[in-house]
């Protein structure tokens, strides 16, 4: 789990759009982590995508061409890792990538998707400001035509739909630990650890992250990981209703056919399609960041309504016929939802965001990224540490205390005190009130010697260097 601040960000960044042909709304979340990784595209029509500044114009003839085409959409949701820039780039580029491959000209939207997948990582490396970026992205994506539908996915972001309200995968999970994955990890030269690539990364197939596709004698799709995409191709029918795309902050707490039930709830209700994604994001969010990291990631969720024709009125009014009394009272509330995952409803989860945001704001205690009063926030967890019980019974806002203070940070789920935080330290027991402990020295120095020695043997062990774990 990433660094983490000392209360989540729930503000949500939603948008809505539509046609004749489809409608969609979407939002994100920041959510616990100290930044937002995600990013997502939406058009509803390619054929008007306008071409990037700096590319050559297209000839005449391929206008008219591309004039003569069948309307098609395209939506993605791409979740990033160590670092935003990927991410962001495969947001605003995937379209125009997409549309210069021979695939997309042909209307073989397999290949299209294959082609341009791999075409995104070259994109990367042959920009000058991103060719040195070591962040990732995990991308799934979905072209939309007349009489079909198009998944693009690399890594463990997902897109299902429902048809008739049963969930259909159009997507499957890239995880290390998957054997096919794991064969072609290994045979380009790396190894599987704690379910990551390398005992680093926790995704086998994306965009960017360079430092897993360095085997100079294999091609793309054969690195330990890859951009190269599985492709699923749905015929369309009457009973398709719509699509869900959304990142793995999403699909770490609900099922597909949990998603899919709590979207049909949300349209009987006539909840706009923005309001439903927000409400699911809301759900997912963990209360506390003391669990098992669940709930803590950015999150990220696109409805896309799949019209053929309909007014979004009539949508909705067809979609809420299908879902009868009966049916609904089976469909699991947000509450209880929120339930099944934490134990509190989502109103009182609610209340307590917000009561918590006010006290932090009042108090001005800071999160991970702000200086803030260190000499105050070391005093307040120094004072909650002695006025209560020992260190493992202590009240879970005291991890947030003790991560406010600047001279405390969070690295791969370890909390580390630097020891000019002597309020701490004393608190701790590790320094006396009025003089500093020899001794204590000694064993902290012993301490940092055999974590050095750790770090060595598994340096040699995987003969390379250590680096942070990636989500």
């Amino acid at each position: 789990m990433g660094q983490i601040l000392s209360q989540p960000i729930t503000e949500k960044n939603s948008e809505k759009g539509g046609d004749k042909f489809v409608a969609y709304g979407l939002s994100c979340m920041q959510g616990w982590r100290i930044s937002m990784e995600d990013a997502h595209t939406t058009i509803l029509d390619m054929r008007k995508v306008k071409k990037l500044g700096g590319e050559q114009g297209e000839e005449e003839e391929e206008e008219e061409e591309e004039e003569k085409r069948d309307q098609v959409a395209y939506f993605g949701v791409f979740d990033g890792h160590g670092g935003e820039k990927a991410a962001q780039f495969t947001g605003k580029r995937m379209p125009h990538v997409l549309r210069k491959t021979s695939g997309y000209k042909k209307q073989d939207y397999v290949k299209m998707f294959k082609d341009g997948y791999l075409a995104m990582d070259v994109a990367i490396m042959e920009d000058e400001e991103m060719s040195k970026d070591p962040s990732g992205c995990a991308a799934t994506s979905v072209l939309i035509c007349n009489d079909k539908i198009v998944c693009g996915n690399a890594g463990d972001s997902r897109t299902v739909m429902s048809i008739d309200g049963k969930c259909k995968a159009l997507s499957f999970d890239h995880k290390p630990t998957n054997e096919g994955e794991k064969a072609r990890i290994v045979a380009a030269g790396g190894y599987v650890d704690m379910g990551r690539v390398n005992g680093n990364l926790a995704l086998s197939r994306g965009i960017g992250d360079f430092e897993f596709k360095n085997a100079d004698d294999l091609p793309a799709e054969e690195q330990a990981v890859t951009a190269l995409p599985d492709v699923l191709v749905h015929d369309a029918t009457d009973m398709d209703e719509f699509i869900i795309l959304a990142c793995d902050g999403i699909w770490d707490c609900l099922t597909s056919q949990q998603a899919v039930d709590f979207v049909r709830r949300g349209v009987k209700e006539k909840k706009p399609l923005t309001e439903i994604c927000e409400t699911m994001m809301d759900t997912c969010l963990a209360p506390t960041s003391g669990g098992s990291g669940i709930g803590c990631d950015n999150m990220s969720v696109c409805i896309v309504a799949l019209l053929r024709g309909q007014t979004l009125e009539q949508w909705y009014e067809k979609i809420g016929a299908r879902v009868s009394a009966d049916l609904l009272a089976q469909l699991a509330t947000p509450d209880e939802l929120s339930m099944d995952l934490y134990k509190v409803t989502l109103e009182s989860k609610q209340q307590q965001n917000e009561k918590n945001a006010q006290e932090a704001a009042g108090a001005g205690r800071p999160d991970l990224d702000d200086s803030g009063d260190e000499e105050s926030a070391e005093n307040e967890a120094g004072a909650a540490l002695k006025a209560g019980s020992p260190l493992a019974g202590a009240a879970p806002n005291l991890i947030q205390q003790l991560l406010a203070a600047s001279s405390i940070s969070a690295d791969n789920d370890v909390i580390y005190l630097d020891q000019s935080a002597s309020s701490l330290l004393r608190s701790l027991g590790v320094m006396e009130d009025d003089e500093e402990d020899p001794e204590g020295d000694k064993k902290m120095e012993d301490v940092t010697d055999d974590d050095e020695n750790v770090g060595d043997e598994a340096e040699q062990k995987s003969g390379e260097k250590k680096e942070q774990k990636r989500d």
